[in-house]
């Protein structure tokens, strides 16, 4: 037997050994996700014929499910490597949704100027105004127009200050990736949040460049925030101004739906126990030089049943004036409904973190 052989072997197996809880403490991951499944009853549900009432079984709309992968390795001196692989799923079918890592695919550098990432990620309006505005499923991000106010986007680059006495700033640009016009299709946004004690304030402001290198479109947010302890007072206003119609793809030939319009949410956010909390919005879509306008009231509850299991609760008037057409629930899975219609719906269902 070739003894120093042997012991250098095992001399380098111990050294590996003898790292590998270094390397535990310098490196993290962790899989997470969340699952939850709504009964929602909605009237006059449009399937581009007719309208009419159904009962389905839907993704829940307060927490969207998902399962996802987020990892950090200490670099050392403060400065850590982030990333995070994030997929929609629908649990009403067991399918995936869209694109498999659509709701996050990114990699980047965290440290004491701050953090940047590149690749599929949220918007920066999406990080601050949900503070502000109502948000999860049945929320004014779904309305032509205001579709900025949390959204993601594929080939980005992203930028977040560091917390500096209650200020911080965000810069988001989506690369458009169209050579000969490096700003066609590019989406860019920028974010600034103030948090100090009970109060909150965020702006942000948005811009999405036309694939075809014609017009852009536009949208500008503020949101305030106060609590009070036994309730949360929110508001949020935005205008925005669309030249363009924004259908996910390059065909943007068609300018002639263009418009402008205001977006007012006045909500209040009401812990009645230690388990039972409670909202209510007031959104309304308010289009200039036009009675086409689309209202809705939102009532919302949750009841925790555990830190990981709860019940929630939605009740929503929706109203459309004129030619507008929004709805939350259609024969399929668009926004589109019937024009002059309203909508009522009513939803029960349960969420799981893991």
């Amino acid at each position: 037997m070739n003894t120093t052989r042997t012991t250098g072997l095992a001399l380098a197996a111990g050294l590996a050994l003898s790292q590998a809880p270094l390397q535990a403490q310098a490196q993290s991951l962790t899989l997470y996700g969340a699952i939850g499944l709504d009964v929602v009853s909605a009237s006059n549900v449009y399937d581009g014929t007719r309208s009419g009432s159904v009962v389905k079984v839907e993704d829940n709309a307060i927490v969207n499910s998902r399962f996802g992968l987020k990892g950090s390795e200490d670099l050392g001196g403060g400065l850590k490597a982030l990333f995070n692989l994030e997929s929609s799923i629908a649990p009403d079918t067991g399918g995936a949704r869209n694109t498999f890592w659509n709701r996050g695919a990114w990699l980047g550098l965290s440290g004491s100027m701050g953090t940047i990432k590149l690749g599929q990620q949220w918007n920066v309006a999406d990080d601050y105004l949900c503070g502000y505005f109502v948000c999860g499923y049945y929320a004014p991000f779904l309305m032509s127009g205001f579709y900025a106010l949390s959204d993601y986007y594929s080939n980005a680059i992203k930028y977040t200050s560091p917390n500096m006495g209650g200020f911080e700033g965000a810069l988001y640009h989506s690369v458009g990736e169209r050579a000969g016009d490096s700003s066609a299709g590019s989406k860019s946004q920028a974010a600034l949040n103030y948090s100090a004690g009970a109060f909150g304030l965020g702006l942000a402001t948005f811009s999405e460049k036309d694939p075809k290198g014609g017009p852009s479109n536009t949208m500008h947010a503020v949101g305030a925030s106060y609590d009070l302890g036994a309730a949360k007072l929110r508001a949020g206003l935005a205008y925005a101004e669309v030249k363009y119609s924004y259908n996910g793809t390059t065909d943007t030939s068609d300018y002639s739906s263009g418009f402008k319009a205001r977006l007012l949410d006045l909500g209040v956010d009401v812990p009645i126990s230690a388990k039972l909390s409670t909202s209510l919005d007031y959104v309304k879509k308010d289009v200039k030089d036009s009675d086409n306008d689309t209202w809705f009231v939102r009532a919302r509850a949750s009841y925790a049943l555990s830190k990981r299991t709860a019940l929630n609760f939605n009740l929503i008037r929706s109203s459309n004036d004129g030619t507008a057409d929004f709805a939350f629930v259609t024969q399929g899975r668009g926004f589109s409904g019937e024009a002059g219609q309203s909508q009522t719906l009513v939803t029960a269902g349960i969420t799981h973190a893991f």
